[in-house]
């Protein structure tokens, strides 16, 4: 059975993400988009997301 769930790729970030729903970026899988851009604007993890 495949994995449908794993923490996010985002260092600080400690969400589990539905792997169908994540936001993929060079391999790695993120809970949200700010995650997967490395917080290059001023959101933080999980303010964007639906998984916390």
């Amino acid at each position: 059975m495949a994995t449908t769930h794993q923490i996010c790729d985002c260092d600080p970030c400690t969400c589990m993400v539905s792997v169908e729903s994540a936001v993929e970026k060079d391999g790695k899988t993120y809970c949200s988009q700010p995650c997967a851009d490395g917080h290059s604007g001023s959101e933080e993890c999980c303010k964007s997301c639906n998984c916390c």
